[in-house]
């Protein structure tokens, strides 16, 4: 079902089981990206009625309003740099007077080339946004250093040690097999903001927190109401459609097990293998069962696979649901007609709607990489990036590897100014809100709630905790 209320961030480790750190090229492109989540942190939220918190659509910042004049303001009234006045020298490994270095690890190269690379030029675009409009945090610029982690949980190891020695913190990585990198980051101590933990073992890393963070076994009453909601004269007749890897599997049955919860009734529940390449018995099962609505979790190009062979049976269910891996223009090139009509559900602001953080995430990532086009990862590895800037500015000029990792878990409420719903990131929780949005036409446009996010209570299902 919709996973739990943000659903942001799992199902792309374990194709094997214990996530081994190497795969064949056919299940390494079958990684599931994360989905909504939950993280944390200190802007305030105003919840509207009926639970939904409205996009938190800031006034526009420094950099915004004229991009041919980003060094105009670099200390304006009220910035980040404002919040912390001079400097404390060198206080920790990658700290200077004059400069914090900030290291990101994302999956680059690989069988899926770029599999996340756009966190990565989003953390840059951050890091250049920053240093040209905010000034400083307590007289130190930022310098990034990034590195490859190759979709290997070795190569996530290696790079995670050479951040150690050259970096201060991990900010916005995202690597699909980051359990490698967990006991590195945990010996040396150093921060590490993600823009999203995906497997439990690097959740349960002391010092690691997503910005959009997962928990299994916590699924947001928020999803499966929206879908009731949507579609009222289909949620007695649903399907679970899954890939057969442990981390989608675990999430698939957790988020079924939250929807039964709701009332939502599932007629057919079937794991889909990754070397399979006929998806025709599956429709015929869907079609024989009545299914009327059909979730997804697996990456995207198998939900195109799998609406392809759907539409080659003349089979249409009224909702095609799965994550946010599906919202990016690469599957709707790929999958075409076949997958008009999907249905999404999201823990980030929408890319067709104003929202100023999203606004200077577009423009500094059209600086940094011209014809790059923003994505779900993007976003909140900005967040992260965001959330570091933050926080550092709040332990101030005395600024350590521990004091950083103490503040961090203090955040309970993080929306990067209106860019993401609330985050639970000190706590690793799972978010309670989310917002589902449907492909028409070739456009996504908001399905519901009318504004903002709908937030719900937390359902435990016991699966994977």
């Amino acid at each position: 079902m919709v996973r739990r209320t943000a659903l942001i961030a799992l199902t792309i480790c374990a194709l094997i089981a214990g996530c081994g750190s190497r795969l064949t090229d056919e299940q390494r492109a079958a990684l599931v990206v994360p989905q909504g989540g939950s993280a944390g942190a200190q802007d305030g939220v105003v919840t509207g009625e009926d639970g939904a918190v409205p996009d938190g659509t800031a006034g526009e910042q420094p950099g915004a309003a004229n991009p041919q004049q980003p060094n105009k303001q670099p200390n304006p009234p009220g910035s980040i740099a404002g919040a912390c006045q001079g400097t404390g020298g060198a206080t920790d490994k990658g700290v200077t007077a004059g400069e914090i270095t900030i290291a990101n690890i994302s999956d680059i190269s690989g069988p899926v080339p770029g599999i996340f690379q756009s966190a990565q030029q989003a953390t840059k675009a951050f890091v250049e946004y920053f240093n040209a409009t905010q000034g400083s945090v307590c007289g130190r610029k930022l310098k990034l250093v990034s590195f490859d982690s190759r979709t290997d949980s070795g190569g996530d190891q290696q790079a995670t040690a050479q951040a150690c020695d050259q970096a201060f913190a991990l900010v916005g990585s995202m690597s699909a097999f980051d359990q490698g990198g967990g006991p590195a980051a945990q010996g040396c101590g150093i921060p590490d903001l993600r823009a999203s933990t995906v497997t439990a073992q690097r959740q349960r890393t002391a010092v690691s927190f997503g910005a959009a963070s997962n928990v299994v076994n916590l699924v947001s009453s928020a999803g499966p109401d929206l879908v009731k909601q949507a579609f009222p004269g289909a949620i007695g007749n649903a399907a679970y459609m899954y890939l057969n890897a442990d981390a989608s599997a675990q999430n698939a049955k957790s988020m079924q097990k939250a929807a039964e919860a709701r009332g939502i009734k599932f007629v057919y529940s079937q794991a889909i293998d990754i070397a399979d390449v006929n998806y025709a018995p599956y429709v015929a099962k869907l079609k024989e069962t009545g299914a009327k609505i059909v979730y997804w979790i697996g990456s995207a190009q198998y939900a195109v696979r799998l609406q392809q062979a759907m539409r080659q049976q003349g089979y249409t269910p009224e909702a095609f649901i799965t994550d946010p891996s599906a919202y990016d223009p690469v599957y709707v090139r790929q999958g075409g007609a076949a997958v008009d009509g999907t249905v999404v559900y999201t823990n980030g602001a929408l890319f067709e709607e104003s929202n100023a953080q999203v606004a200077l995430y577009k423009q500094w990532l059209g600086r940094v990489a011209p014809g790059a086009a923003p994505s779900y990862f993007g976003m909140f590895a900005w967040a992260a990036a965001r959330l570091f800037v933050t926080t550092a500015a709040k332990v101030g000029p005395q600024l350590t590897r521990k004091a950083m990792i103490d503040a961090v878990r203090q955040v309970h409420d993080f929306t990067a100014e209106g860019m993401v719903a609330p985050q639970d990131v000190g706590g690793k929780r799972t978010s309670a809100c989310m917002t589902l949005v449907k492909l028409k036409g070739g456009a996504w446009s908001r399905l519901a709630p009318a504004s903002g996010y709908s937030c719900g209570s937390l359902i435990d299902t016991g699966v994977g905790g």
